[in-house]
């Protein structure tokens, strides 16, 4: 028999080996046959050998083992790595983009809103009207990726229980972990002072009314935003016309924007009346103002309870005043146009009003004074009305639109009168939720999408 040098060393370790054949025949293969193998004073016969070359065999078949068990255990541990990478992955909160902005952060602190604030978006009082606790900051933000500048509220979680006014140039947006709202956000137009974010003017304004002869006026158009304000009312002109004529309205506004709010605005303003450029004892009211803008973002859930609400309505339009000298009465002035609301969170539920109505027409003077203002678009599912006429050769302004409806137009004037002024248009409310939305009252009634 034969042992390699190699084998001698995997059975017997660090322990010499010798091998010294004797008394045996050599065969012609050269093996010695019968001969007595001593390794270090141990014999081993023909049996030993086959013994070693099977411990050799399980040696190596253990070997082979032993590495399959440790790569089926690395195997398992990246499985089990891999698996537990996968779970944390399925468990950690999602983070969704946020519209209008560019960074979707929120704040580290907490604020309680329990009276009531004012909070400005711009100018020199600008501030949320409280002071801010740690972790929660205000601030003047690009729209992302155009549009009017934001004023940002960045906080974790906010309760409000009382009316939030907002006023100012810009929009009002809140990044929130959560949002609850038992008070009201204000942010409509106040007659001739817009919402935060809405307008004087705008994309939407409605047209002025027209002068004809010595009396006739009509009355200016009423804003336009979602939804499509109402048309001056007619005048006639009898004196200084001949034959008589009339005296077209002013136009409502075109609509603008998209249903999706891309670009967060507010409303626009309604219509001018006439007014002579030589009067000097008359004040001439202003048309409506557009009603604000307002998001709220909520990486958890925006909850709105019965008691509370939005509301971005357009202002009403003033009545048409009663001038002397020179002797003109004046026709009414347009509404303005509801501003936009966007709420965003997996969780939206609305137990209380979103409005974005549009304000009435002011109604034209006459013989018994200066015409009435009209409403301004309130929260809640009413239109605003129109202001009344005075007296003779006067007319109503147009109620505001609401829910799904338009703006009315105004009121038309017989021979030398004064037209009232159109309502105003709705505005635009969107929500975007994953898992849950109740929505309440709305007017108009929302777009929603699902993300």
């Amino acid at each position: 028999m034969r042992f390699a040098g190699a084998a001698c060393a995997v059975l017997l370790g660090a322990a010499a080996c010798s091998f010294q054949p004797s008394g045996g025949d050599v065969d012609a293969g050269g093996d010695v046959v019968d001969a007595d193998v001593t390794g270090d004073g141990a014999e081993a016969d023909a049996t030993d050998e086959v013994d070693a070359a099977g411990i050799d065999a399980a040696t190596i078949d253990a070997a082979a083992t032993d590495a399959a068990t440790i790569d089926a255990a690395a195997t398992d541990a990246a499985t089990i790595d891999a698996a537990a990478t996968d779970a944390a992955a399925t468990d950690a909160p999602v983070v969704d983009d946020v519209v209008h902005v560019a960074d979707d952060s929120i704040g580290t602190g907490d604020l309680v809103v329990g009276s009531p604030i004012t909070v400005q978006t711009s100018g020199g009082g600008f501030g949320f009207g409280t002071a801010l606790p740690p972790g929660v900051t205000f601030g003047v933000e690009p729209q992302d990726p155009s549009g009017p500048e934001l004023a940002v509220l960045r906080v974790r979680n906010l309760t409000i229980s009382a009316n939030v006014r907002v006023l100012g140039a810009r929009p009002l947006v809140i990044l929130a972990e959560t949002v609850s709202l038992t008070g009201v956000i204000d942010a409509g137009a106040r007659h001739d002072v817009p919402g935060a974010g809405g307008a004087t003017m705008g994309p939407g304004v409605g047209t002025a009314g027209g002068h004809m002869g010595t009396y006739g006026d009509s009355g200016g158009g009423g804003g336009s935003h979602g939804g499509v304000g109402g048309a001056g009312g007619n005048a006639t002109c009898a004196s200084g016309c001949n034959p008589d004529q009339t005296v077209q309205g002013g136009g409502a506004g075109a609509t603008y924007g998209a249903p999706s709010l891309a670009t967060l605005r507010g409303g626009s303003g309604g219509g001018r009346s006439y007014f002579p450029s030589a009067q000097t004892q008359c004040t001439p009211g202003a048309p409506g103002a557009g009603g604000g803008a307002v998001q709220l973002a909520a990486r958890t859930s925006i909850v709105i309870a019965a008691s509370g609400g939005i509301n971005v309505g357009g202002g009403g339009g003033a009545g048409g005043d009663q001038c002397n000298n020179p002797y003109n009465w004046l026709a009414g002035h347009g509404g303005g146009s509801g501003g936009a609301i966007y709420l965003q969170s997996p969780v939206v539920q609305n137990a209380g009003i979103l409005a974005a109505n549009g304000g009435g027409g002011g109604g034209g003077a006459g013989s018994g004074g200066d015409g009435m203002t009209g409403a301004d678009g309130a929260l809640g599912t009413n239109v605003a009305t129109g202001g009344s006429g005075n007296g003779s050769y006067s007319a109503g302004g147009g109620d505001g639109a609401a829910g799904s409806g338009t703006g009315e137009a105004g009121s038309a004037a017989g021979g030398d009168g004064n037209g009232g002024g159109g309502g105003g248009g709705t505005g635009r409310i969107h929500v975007r939720y994953r898992t849950t939305y109740a929505a309440g009252t709305q007017s108009p009634g929302a777009v929603t999408t699902v993300y």
